[in-house]
């Protein structure tokens, strides 16, 4: 979390908080897969993709991603990296 934070600050990435559009959206698409449980987070990145006219997602969630369509009915182009993950490290103390 950490790098990603300086890559924010440094203005690699841009941090934009949901909208109250974007969040009504967000529980729409929460509510279209009850099954998956996607909530607030990947529901807002769905309704930010369908505002942006993004189809392209760099994630590891295939499990979500691959089964969720936009609200046009296209389906998310996954760029998925890395494709196996690293083992996980022990927690910091």
């Amino acid at each position: 979390m950490r790098s990603l934070v300086q890559d924010l600050r440094r203005g690699a990435f841009l941090y934009a908080p949901p909208t109250d559009a974007q969040i009504d959206r967000a529980m729409a698409v929460d509510g279209e897969y009850p099954e998956l449980e996607l909530g607030l987070v990947d529901g807002t990145i769905v309704a930010l993709a369908e505002e942006l006219d993004i189809v392209r997602l760099a994630t590891r969630d295939v499990r979500d991603f691959a089964v969720v369509r936009l609200a046009d009915g296209r389906a998310f182009d996954l760029l998925v990296v890395p494709l196996r993950p690293r083992p996980s490290r022990p927690p910091r103390k």
